[in-house]
């Protein structure tokens, strides 16, 4: 059997999430390249705009498709997410051109279309072959489960060796191998209004460390919404986690080396580190 960067499973999943406070998707039926700037979906000069754009406004760039590439020709999609605690906020836009994109109004609350929570699974297989091989039954059985446009292909997120990958948006919460079943208690969760934990790898917003801790505290209360818990660190290695209803807790969080493994299929191996948790102090006041 071929070793590939998804065989090595040792590796903690809490504080591995793509660190980004916002994201950009892109409705694009073609191939995609290794990055969504070198397969060729934008002209030169609408790519150069569009990642003007969006390190203007902090965003990540993802390209996405309908599980098969059923989409229907015409309006394309855009979604931008707010992931920062407390600014949660998923909008949809659509475009006739992608050289549109660089004028939207972002900077206007009230432009585009409120959205709910929508489910990336990466399967860039250009970027890793375990993410096209592992992540498109999963993208396909959660688009079997949902008749709106909730579910999503995408390219290349961060972190294929945990692959499949799902990303919750917009609060940014990332998953890793997840089961089928997995993504639809993810996705079923973030409907509701709360987080579920089975594979998760923590909020794309906050720090690894500051990951580590709140999935920590997450699997302590069981299904609370994304936003009513909030992180802080300092240099020590301390991390507190505070609830909006008053209670805290505090840990230390600290870095442990793994030995070396694949980070991408085709790689030499490289360094890894786990998070670990570590006298966790609650405060119930």
């Amino acid at each position: 059997m071929t070793e590939r960067c998804s065989s090595f499973t040792d590796e903690p999943l809490p504080g591995t999430a793509t660190t980004e406070t916002g994201w950009l998707c892109i409705e694009n039926e073609s191939g995609w390249g290794r990055d969504p700037f070198s397969g060729g979906t934008f002209a030169p000069e609408v790519g150069a705009a569009i990642e003007r754009f969006a390190d203007e406004h902090a965003l990540r760039v993802l390209l996405i498709h309908r599980p098969g590439r059923a989409g229907v020709r015409g309006p394309i999609r855009v979604f931008v997410a707010n992931s920062v605690p407390g600014e949660t906020l998923l909008r949809r836009f659509t475009v006739a051109d992608y050289a549109e994109i660089p004028g939207l109004p972002l900077d206007d609350p009230a432009a585009g279309e409120p959205a709910g929570p929508i489910a990336l699974v990466c399967t860039n297989g250009k970027r890793d072959v375990c993410c096209a091989v592992l992540g498109r039954p999963v993208a396909a059985a959660l688009a079997d489960r949902y008749a709106d446009p909730v579910v999503w292909e995408c390219s290349h997120t961060g972190g294929h060796r945990f692959a499949p990958v799902l990303i919750v948006l917009p609060a940014g919460h990332t998953y890793g191998r997840v089961t089928e079943a997995q993504a639809e208690d993810a996705l079923d969760a973030a409907r509701a209004g709360v987080v579920a934990t089975a594979g998760l790898r923590g909020r794309s917003s906050i720090p690894p460390a500051e990951q580590a801790a709140e999935v920590a505290v997450r699997e302590l209360l069981g299904p609370v919404g994304p936003d009513v818990l909030r992180t802080a660190s300092d240099d020590a290695g301390s991390v507190t986690v505070r609830h909006e209803d008053g209670r805290a807790w505090t840990m230390t969080v600290t870095s442990e080396d793994l030995p070396p493994r694949m980070m991408s299929c085709g790689k030499k191996p490289s360094s890894a580190r786990a998070w670990r948790i570590s006298g966790l102090i609650t405060d119930g006041n």
